[in-house]
């Protein structure tokens, strides 16, 4: 979503080009500096909890986005996206492996994969929406409220056992 409003951050914040980069750039460290951490946890703690841990500090960081006053701020709050996203994008896959058997694994993963760009493009789409009624702010508010709603979904999964369905 940040992409979606960038314009506005850049204009309210006066932020330069490089700047806005550098936004980017502390979601990715975020996610690549924590993706071993948390491969490490999924290997040795329940999935199901690191993974909702990890949606409610991607909500967390999604919405302090929205109230970032100045770039060091920006960049912390997307850094901690960047770690929230990277929990349940490392630890997802092994867990759905243990949901579905052999003959629906690459379906279920594949949906997984899928969903990954598709909530992209949502994002760019609502988030452009909502800043143009509302403000660039609003937009982050309500994406991180949505995932508020993917956590209480996670929490009603179950926990499977590694290896169940090999």
């Amino acid at each position: 979503m940040l992409a979606a409003v960038l314009t506005p951050i850049k204009n309210e914040l006066q932020l330069t080009d490089s700047q806005l980069g550098a936004l980017s750039t502390a979601f990715m460290i975020g996610y690549f500096a924590t993706s071993p951490i948390f491969g490490y946890l999924g290997d040795r703690f329940a999935r199901k909890w690191l993974i909702a841990a990890g949606v409610v500090i991607w909500s967390l960081g999604t919405v302090l986005t929205g109230v970032a006053h100045g770039f060091w701020s920006m960049i912390a709050f997307r850094a901690i996206v960047g770690l929230g996203e990277a929990s349940y994008g490392s630890i997802s896959p092994g867990w759905i492996a243990d949901l579905y058997p052999t003959a629906r694994r690459n379906n279920a993963l594949s949906i997984l994969y899928a969903a990954i760009p598709v909530g992209s493009a949502l994002g760019y789409v609502a988030g452009g929406v909502i800043a143009s009624q509302h403000g660039w702010r609003a937009a982050f508010w309500a994406a991180g409220a949505a995932g508020v709603v993917l956590v209480i979904g996670m929490i009603a999964l179950s926990e499977p056992k590694r290896g169940a369905m090999d």
